[in-house]
């Protein structure tokens, strides 16, 4: 059985998803589409042979729509998600689950409602081939006392990320999210306190530097930055442990395994594109009735994290996280 799928926000993200549903996603097909641009949105659907909807409300209750992808900004990302959860229609939600902490916690309630559909967030770090590879290697570290990431990225070009009314956070909400799911993901930990520092460098509206040192419940430390005013790219991650450390480039490839006097290193690609993976357990989790490999519960602790760096930030000082 194919799977009939709506994308809500067919911006560049979401065609990002369109093309891989066509070419790269057995079992599923696009179905619909929602753009705010109505030309574009036309244009678009008139491409692929699918309807183009101006409202998000009309495409979920469209019925040839099975299941819905959202890849709009995180401000709107609540109210389709639950929306698509009351029509029965399981939910891919694009990353920060929510924009606040406060959706987060109502929306991870309607998805462990008993009937409720699926819903999974794309933290799509998790299938980049290197870090699955770091994770795979994670126990020759033995116990872990120190992981650092740092994402450093170019200026965005995305309008909405710059407008007060639509963007509801900045490096810590739209990328750091991905780093504290990835820590979570590693680790098995959960995060306990936070110390953080956000500025403005070019964004005019948002942080677009920020820096954290954190607490896991085991005491491992955790640095984080992102840094996202810079011409230059690097993506990586480093850990620590008792018995050996390890060293990931998660953006270009390849990794360093040091354990006692031995050094490994490994050539890993990066490059390969992460959204055929996450369609594909997505659409797995659904059709075997499984729990989606990223829950609306996971989502959720990505923004406790993000609400205590912004809270530390105003306190200007550590904060525990509000559990």
């Amino acid at each position: 059985m194919t799977l009939r799928v709506g994308i809500v926000g067919a911006g560049i993200h979401g065609t990002r998803y369109l093309r891989h549903l066509e070419h790269d996603a057995p079992g599923l097909a696009p179905a619909a589409l929602c753009r705010r641009d109505p030309r574009a949105g036309q244009e678009l659907g008139a491409g692929l042979g699918i309807p183009w909807f101006a409202s998000y409300e009309d495409l979920i209750d469209h019925p040839g729509v099975d299941s819905v992808i959202v890849a709009t900004p995180p401000a709107s990302h609540f109210a389709i998600a639950a929306r698509a959860l009351a029509a029965g229609k399981p939910v891919l939600v694009e990353k920060p689950m929510t924009g606040t902490l406060a959706e987060a916690r109502r929306l991870a309630t309607l998805a462990a409602a008993p009937g409720a559909p699926l819903l999974m967030v794309a933290q799509t770090l998790r299938w980049n081939p290197v870090l699955q590879r770091v994770r795979s290697l994670w126990p020759r570290l033995g116990r872990v006392h120190l992981v650092r990431f740092a994402q450093r990225l170019a200026p965005t070009a995305l309008t909405w990320q710059r407008e007060p009314a639509e963007t509801v956070g900045g490096s810590v909400l739209l990328t750091g999210v991905h780093g504290f799911d990835l820590v979570r993901w590693l680790t098995g930990r959960e995060f306990r306190r936070m110390d953080s520092r956000q500025r403005q460098v070019l964004n005019p509206v948002v942080e677009d530097l920020f820096l954290a040192r954190a607490e896991l419940d085991d005491g491992c430390w955790v640095s984080c930055e992102v840094s996202k005013f810079t011409q230059s790219q690097a993506c990586w991650l480093e850990a620590v442990g008792e018995a050996g450390q390890i060293w990931a480039d998660y953006l270009d490839g390849g990794l360093v395994l040091r354990c006692g006097r031995e050094e490994f290193r490994e050539t890993v690609d990066a490059r390969s594109p992460t959204l055929p993976s996450v369609l594909d357990a997505w659409r797995d989790a659904i059709e075997r009735e499984r729990p989606a490999p990223v829950t609306a519960v996971d989502g959720l602790r990505t923004l406790e994290v993000a609400d205590a760096c912004y809270r530390s930030q105003r306190r200007g000082g550590a904060v525990g996280l509000e559990l």
